[in-house]
């Protein structure tokens, strides 16, 4: 099938708009918040509260958002978030104190708690075993998309007004709102969702289950991309002189790599299978933080962020495509599950990341890659067996 025909399923569209939207809520603030911050008296600290209470809040709230999908219906969560994403980005736009900026911050981190594993588990419904990989190669590629677009989008509107930028923000999570409410359908639950119907999904029930790997994966996905959101712009500057405009064409430039790399990718785990492709992602990526130790200039730089997206982009859609083919019930629970261990590595990667650079610039990049692959032979000697 190809991705045509598969974005052609009915209710396709507008969830693949609707994780693109929130990977678009996710960046878009990204070229903004320093800026505004500072403008609303924040201290450094508060800066770095700011920037980590969306994943915090999306931590917390991954388990239950899945769960109310499960019992109340995907397509209720999805309004609920992308509502959530307009009120927030409101309150942003309209506001003078760093307290609602704290709110709408965490307003949106509950909104893509919410969002992502509603919008897997409609399209674990949507599509069969078969059509699983492209649909989550396709996923992949809605959030790299959401990421190119976002901080391309605030830095440009950013240049009007801040206001402005927020404002048509909102606009756009209304639009996705009308999107969801108009376009998707809540589809009849399959026959192999029945068999955990009547099971609460908690974390004790998968310490002792080879699906805890696939969590610890996506968690060290949202690791990497984390740390290297917080030392690339601190490094770049130091080494190079870059302006906050030549960081932001560094991250544009990262996410049309991993657009394009998810084609690559979602080809890759139908010829190869996820298992296989995992460790070989994280060796790539930890290759790619080690290079940039060495990047003096725009061509090292380039090559280094190339290893890292294709190591980056093998692992995300490996792993998410396992975890709804070894979970055959309610995948609203356990994808919100997975969520909060998403969440999780994206705090704990700019905590490390930062750590590391405090001590010793020279340490950040080495530092995350030794970590990267510490994790990879884990996998392949312990985990892939497991799986």
């Amino acid at each position: 099938m190809s991705f045509k025909e598969l974005i052609d399923i009915p209710g396709v569209k507008p969830v693949m708009f609707t994780l693109l939207m929130t990977a678009f809520g996710f960046g878009v603030i990204l070229p903004i918040l320093p800026f505004y911050a500072t403008s609303l008296g924040a201290t450094p600290f508060e800066l770095g509260m700011l920037t980590s209470v969306f994943a915090f809040m999306s931590l917390l709230f991954g388990p239950i958002a899945g769960k109310m999908a499960d019992k109340y219906g995907r397509k209720k969560v999805l309004l609920a978030g992308t509502a959530s994403f307009f009120i927030g980005y409101l309150i942003f736009a309209f506001t003078h104190s760093l307290q609602a900026a704290f709110l709408a911050r965490a307003m949106e981190g509950v909104a893509a708690a919410a969002i992502f594993p509603a919008c897997i588990s409609l399209l674990s419904d949507f599509t069969t075993e078969q059509q699983r990989g492209k649909a989550m190669g396709l996923v992949a590629m809605s959030f790299s998309l959401g990421f190119i677009i976002g901080p391309a989008f605030g830095g440009l509107a950013a240049a009007i007004s801040v206001q402005t930028a927020f404002l048509l923000s909102a606009l756009f999570a209304a639009l996705n709102f009308a999107s969801v409410l108009l376009q998707v359908r809540e589809p009849v639950e399959k026959a192999e969702s029945k068999d955990l119907a009547q099971k609460e999904v908690s974390l004790l029930e998968h310490i002792s289950s080879p699906v805890l790997f696939l969590f610890l994966s996506s968690a060290i996905t949202t690791f990497m991309i984390g740390g290297l959101d917080a030392v690339l712009a601190l490094s770049t500057s130091e080494r190079l002189g870059f302006t906050s405009a030549e960081v932001g064409i560094l991250f544009t430039y990262i996410g049309v790599l991993i657009l394009t790399m998810q084609f690559v990718a979602s080809h890759a785990i139908n010829r190869f299978g996820e298992k296989r492709l995992i460790p070989v992602g994280l060796a790539l990526s930890g290759l790619g933080f080690f290079l940039l130790e060495f990047a003096g200039g725009w061509p090292m730089l380039m090559l280094a962020l190339g290893v890292f997206v294709a190591g980056n982009a093998a692992v995300f859609p490996s792993v998410t495509s396992l975890i709804t083919k070894k979970v055959t019930g309610k995948r609203g629970a356990v994808l919100g599950l997975n969520s909060s261990f998403q969440s999780a590595g994206q705090l704990l990667g700019p905590l490390y990341g930062g750590f590391l650079y405090g001590i010793n610039h020279q340490y950040a990049f080495p530092g995350l890659a030794i970590a990267i692959w510490i994790y990879a032979l884990f996998f392949y000697f312990k985990a892939s067996k497991k799986l």
